[in-house]
């Protein structure tokens, strides 16, 4: 199952938590790319998007986050 908590407006900053791997992941997972999502990716809500949006700036992200994505094959 997919978990997304990105709050609307002001707060959507402090609010994006989710990192769209697929079926499932961690709480340590989504922790590893929550800076990420917020450096390269505010903005976005879809998670499908949200996911393209990490897997395009793969050699940018962190290292922690890279290999997050790289466990579910992205």
């Amino acid at each position: 199952m997919l978990l997304k908590q990105i709050l609307i407006g002001g707060l959507a900053v402090l609010g994006v938590t989710t990192v769209a791997l697929g079926q499932s992941h961690t709480p340590a997972e989504e922790d590893a790319c929550r800076r990420d999502v917020v450096h390269f990716c505010r903005g976005l809500s879809q998670d499908d998007q949200i996911r393209d949006c990490l897997v395009a700036r793969k050699r940018s992200i962190s290292h922690r986050c890279r290999a997050v994505l790289e466990s579910h094959g992205l």
